[in-house]
């Protein structure tokens, strides 16, 4: 058989990774002999070149019907060859529009369902910057509020949006899902289980290499589902190969954990952080925003142009994940343009205060008006989003979101020092509640409790509803002053902290002072 091209923009848009045949074979094996499963009625909603059909039809030889769909038409044709049998119906279409009244008709309530597949590893964001057709309707599916379901949280995974479509289509049935899938998705699914108006008795994940099956480098599993009672709130975690547990995640009363064996052990520290986590500055914009240092007022930016500007009123110093490798940061080689001070703020004025800026901004006009995200839509011209007063703070205490090991830095400057986007943070007018909190989160203490609640195998690991799980007052009283000092000492030998000074920031935390939380920063540019 001579299957379809499959070009590079195509793998991408339609998330085409297609299921070798002995793989197909090893997932339907794995779900006969585990599950002892008596299969009645098969769909696969995205069949491509049939492999998932011909296999299936195979390990369950009592099934009695077999639909399946498929958007691509080369795919389509060529298998066609698998509808050979009265037992198998075909559908070319997609699945986000497919009707599935008719399949709903000729499965019965007792009639034990298999939905099988791999549905595309494509996520909402990268199909729009493709321009793609292949997307479901846009909707905020996750009931995410406002600024949220406009950034980061309004992408979504394809297969996310398809598996979650498929049970809520076949809740009243007898109904088990089996997909391919990044781990990601799995974790996704089972923190929003509360939300869902279907009942998932079970929730398994199988791990599988998916470089030696699909050459892709991400984490990825077979994810089993199986609507009924009683409802489940946790995933369990096992090898593909061995079908060895590995662990369990997920719900443990109203806190959720990457594994649940860690409950009850940091129930010492889990809580919510008397600070609020802030992420660092979001402009889409960077040949153009971000600036190389060359001296002490010419710079560089991504397209080559070399310019002289002063910095601290609207250039600053700028600090990426990448730059996160000691406890205090001082100086950084990367600036950044920051054209106002809140979120939604007028950005004419810079025509006044800085007319180099001005001319630079209006230069590459062209470069802001091509960002594609809704939330530049309605703002003031070259605006940015993750900024407000606390950008502006003397103290910053700071993580990346990327890496799997956390590690908290210490940032200040002559100037007010920014973080990318990758990055979260603390802002603080004082040094010593700076200091201190930094100790307190290096803590081998904190480290292991955002281990226990961390997904390591996200793109983005720790996030702001991660870190502000961080009750720093529980924080203080399991590590103690002993750990805070001997941290200090070796990491800033030159700073003195006193057990008074410890005291005072236990307390204030306990009181939960305004200034120390709410505080307004001021925003005096240094010339």
């Amino acid at each position: 058989m001579i299957l379809p091209d499959r070009n590079t923009k195509s793998i991408m848009e339609y998330g085409d990774y297609q299921t070798p045949a002995n793989f197909a074979k090893a997932v339907c094996g794995k779900l006969a002999h585990f599950y002892k499963l008596p299969v009645d009625v098969i769909l696969e909603p995205t069949f491509g070149t049939g492999n998932f059909i011909h296999e299936a039809l195979i390990a369950f030889p009592g099934a009695h019907s077999l639909y399946g769909i498929e958007i691509n038409k080369d795919y389509y044709n060529a298998a066609l060859r698998l509808a050979n049998t009265t037992k198998v119906k075909l559908f070319n279409s997609d699945v986000f529009n497919f009707d599935f009244g008719d399949i709903k008709k000729n499965i019965s309530a007792e009639e034990s369902l298999l939905i099988i597949g791999n549905p595309p590893w494509v996520t909402s964001a990268q199909l729009s910057s493709l321009r793609s057709a292949n997307i479901p309707a846009k909707s905020n599916f996750k009931k995410h509020a406002g600024l949220a379901a406009m950034t980061g949280k309004g992408n979504f995974d394809i297969a996310e949006n398809i598996i979650l479509k498929l049970l809520n289509d076949f809740s009243d049935y007898n109904c088990t899902l089996a997909m391919l899938c990044k781990t990601i998705v799995a974790k996704n699914i089972i923190q929003e289980i509360r939300k869902y108006a279907f009942p998932m008795a079970s929730m398994d994940l199988f791990i599988f290499n998916a470089n030696e099956i699909f050459g892709v480098n991400c984490d990825a599993g077979l994810l089993v589902v199986r609507l009924g009672y009683p409802k489940t709130k946790t995933c369990s975690v096992y090898d593909f190969y061995t079908s060895e547990k590995q662990k369990e995640f997920g719900w443990c009363d109203d806190a959720f954990y990457s594994d649940t064996q860690y409950y009850g052990l940091h129930a010492n520290i889990d809580g919510k952080c008397q600070y609020e986590w802030r992420q660092g500055v979001k402009h889409d914009c960077s040949k153009v925003m971000e600036l190389q240092t060359i001296d002490s007022m010419l710079f560089q930016n991504g397209l080559g142009e070399v310019l002289k500007f002063q910095p601290g009123r609207y250039v600053f110093p700028l600090v990426k994940s990448s730059d996160l490798k000691s406890y205090s940061i001082i100086q950084t080689h990367k600036f950044v343009i920051v054209p106002q001070r809140r979120v939604h703020d007028d950005t004419a004025q810079i025509q006044f205060q800085d007319p180099d800026i001005w001319e630079y901004l209006q230069r590459h006009e062209h470069h802001f008006a091509a960002r594609r995200s809704a939330i530049y839509k309605s703002a003031p011209k070259y605006s940015i989003f993750g900024i407000g007063d606390y950008s502006f703070a003397k103290y910053k205490v700071g993580v990346s979101g990327f890496y799997k090991e956390p590690f908290f830095a210490l940032i200040w400057g002559e100037y007010p020092m920014m973080m990318d986007d990758t990055c979260y943070f603390l802002a603080f007018e004082k040094f010593c509640d700076a200091l201190i909190t930094l100790s307190l989160l290096n803590s081998s203490e904190c480290l292991d409790f955002l281990k226990s609640i961390a997904f390591l195998d996200s793109k983005r690991p720790y996030t702001k509803e991660i870190l502000q799980r961080i009750d720093l007052e529980k924080l203080a009283d399991c590590v103690g002053f002993a750990h805070i000092h001997n941290f200090i000492r070796s990491t800033f030998p030159d700073a003195v902290l006193s057990p008074a000074d410890f005291e005072n920031y236990r307390s204030a935390l306990s009181s939960r002072q305004p200034d120390l939380f709410s505080r307004s920063y001021n925003l005096i540019a240094r010339t």
